[in-house]
């Protein structure tokens, strides 16, 4: 039931028209609709997608339904919610913002916020744009004091939030870590520099100049969007399968808010390639990557990011919210784009603009690595265990693959499973459209490797000597003494640590209970750490005492929360 090149003339004509290649180089129309075969279906929700060469479209296709309910399927012109694609429309709005010297991304983000707490002092304007601010994540933050994934709450909530935090992930400009509290903050920098909101502002100045007439930031929940596409997840298989609605009540709009479709987006992708509407240094100003304060250089630009796909250079991004997956893919070098808008949180939409990708650059694309060019699949050095990184207090593990895919190692972190191999005599993975690589090392300390990629600081992880179960594990005594009430100034709520009965340590207050799993025992304080699902808890010993005086409570975008004992 695919919708593909709605009200326009066929593929292969738009092809000619528009005088790139010939016939011959246009795929078939039905390889283009077998990418997105999974979604061609009446009772599932789907995906509209546009591929575009010199800014006029060379595919466009909508695949299953918009809303289920009523039955209506998909088109070019259904309006999705962007998720994190639209944080590089925030960036051009507060760059239109520049050039009209309402602020500056020198600007020290206190000038405009003199409300927040003395940790900002040295954040710039520019630290939000790049996430290397070190602000800690707000949708973390309020999921960690208590307000669940359907919980409402406003601007005002999260200003509160941020208000109450007493530290940074880490100082700024030494490390990127995304941060949509970054782009919370470039959102509301607007009316507080303009009158106008972010909605009004980007419509006048941003949105409207382009041709994006029926796009908006979507800062009021309630409101009727004509073509809106609803968001849907998976419902779990003990309720029948099938899928459920997925949607917020959240009106932030700076991270995540744009509504705008397949067709709408052409105009974004034409005004890359001529700017007059906006003027081609604010264009260029938003490809250019940030820097860290040691003057090394990001990956990451205005809400884009700076990287390759099989030897062609790229500028993309994806996006990830309730019921929407969304990614913008562009090969700058050849003139071409692809959007793929999906309204299934389990669709994979980056690897389907790959895929598409693929199939309209096969002769400019180089051999996929792991085909050839790389000598061996092996890792020799790199044995399994797992791995702690102190900084940020995260954990990784290596663990081997054997199956009909193939064998070797793989790289366990932040909950995604990596496959490693050697490519030009370098141990790497691909994450994404981006290349990491490790080294190894092995001293004093335990060995351990060093993660390196484009655009980051290095993270060193160090083997640890985990517990095990048959052998090593705390005893029950020990987490007896860990038991207990706890409280975090910071995010201003109560946890508790409880034994179970299995035995084990369950964490309670975090929308439920959580289990402790005992990792290892690190030799600084000594301090027993444990994982939960989104991250570490490392408890801090009572000098004097047997007992924990507290713990450090990490969760991805979020570091560091000390939680002392009641």
């Amino acid at each position: 039931m695919p919708h593909r090149l709605a009200g326009v003339a066929p593929a292969t004509l738009v092809v000619c028209l528009f005088g790139w290649g010939d016939a011959a180089a246009q795929p078939a129309p039905a390889d283009l609709d077998g990418v997105f075969s999974e979604w061609d279906r009446e009772d599932s929700p789907g995906c509209a997608a546009g591929a575009l060469r010199n800014g006029e479209f060379v595919f466009r296709g909508a695949y299953g339904m918009a809303n289920l309910d009523h039955a209506v399927p998909l088109t070019p012109d259904s309006m999705f919610r962007m998720a994190s694609v639209s944080k590089q429309f925030t960036v051009a709005a507060v760059l239109v913002a520049e050039d009209q010297g309402l602020l500056s991304l020198e600007d020290p983000i206190r000038k405009h916020f003199p409300d927040l707490p003395d940790w900002a002092d040295p954040v710039r304007i520019r630290h939000l744009v790049h996430h290397t601010s070190g602000i800690r994540d707000y949708l973390v933050v309020m999921s960690l004091s208590g307000f669940g994934d359907d919980a409402h709450y406003t601007d005002a909530d999260v200003l509160a939030a941020l208000r109450q935090l007493e530290r940074l992930n880490f100082e700024p400009g030494a490390e990127y870590l995304y941060s949509n509290s970054g782009y919370w903050l470039l959102a509301e920098l607007i009316p507080r520099v303009s009158g106008m909101t972010l909605r009004q502002f980007a419509t006048e100045h941003l949105l409207g100049p382009v041709g994006m007439k029926n796009s908006h930031f979507h800062d009021r929940h309630r409101e009727l969007v004509p073509g809106r596409a609803t968001g849907y997840r998976p419902r779990p298989e003990a309720e029948g399968g099938g899928f459920e609605v997925d949607a917020t009540t959240l009106e932030m709009v700076g991270d995540g808010g744009l509504m705008t479709s397949i067709n709408e987006l052409a105009h974004w992708e034409r005004m890359f390639l001529d700017p007059a509407a906006l003027g081609p240094e604010l264009v260029g100003r938003l490809l250019e990557p940030g820097r860290f304060g040691d003057g090394s250089v990001q990956d990451y630009a205005g809400g884009l990011v700076l990287g390759s796909y099989r030897g062609l250079a790229t500028v993309s991004h994806g996006g990830s919210w309730v019921g929407f997956r969304t990614y913008a893919l562009r090969f700058p070098e050849q003139a071409f784009a692809v959007f793929v808008l999906c309204n299934s949180a389990s669709a994979d939409p980056g690897t389907l603009s790959r895929r598409v990708a693929d199939l309209f650059l096969a002769e400019e694309l180089a051999t996929p690595p792991g085909v050839a060019g790389s000598a061996s699949t092996e890792a020799p050095g790199l044995l399994p265990g797992h791995f702690w990184e102190a900084a940020s207090g995260s954990l990784a593990s290596v663990e081997r693959r054997d199956s009909d895919e193939g064998s070797g190692p793989v790289l366990v972190r932040s909950g995604r499973r990596t496959p490693l191999s050697r490519v030009e005599g370098e141990l790497s993975g691909l994450a994404g459209d981006t290349r990491f690589h490790l080294e190894l090392f092995s001293g004093s300390r335990p060995d351990g490797f060093v993660l390196r990629q484009p655009g980051q600081r290095d993270f060193r992880y160090v083997r640890i000597e985990e517990y095990r179960r048959d052998e090593g594990q705390p005893a029950l005594a020990d987490m007896v003494e860990l038991a207990g009430a706890y409280r975090c100034r910071e995010l201003d709520v109560s946890y508790e640590v409880r034994v179970d009965t299995r035995p084990g340590l369950t964490l309670v207050g975090v929308g439920g209970e959580r289990p402790l799993e005992p990792v290892f025992l690190d030799p600084e304080g000594p301090s027993p750490v444990y994982a939960w699902d989104r991250g570490t808890v490392r408890f801090l010993p009572d000098p004097g005492e047997n007992r924990a005086r507290g713990f450090e409570l990490s969760a991805g975008r979020a570091r560091g929360f000390l939680f002392v004992r009641e």
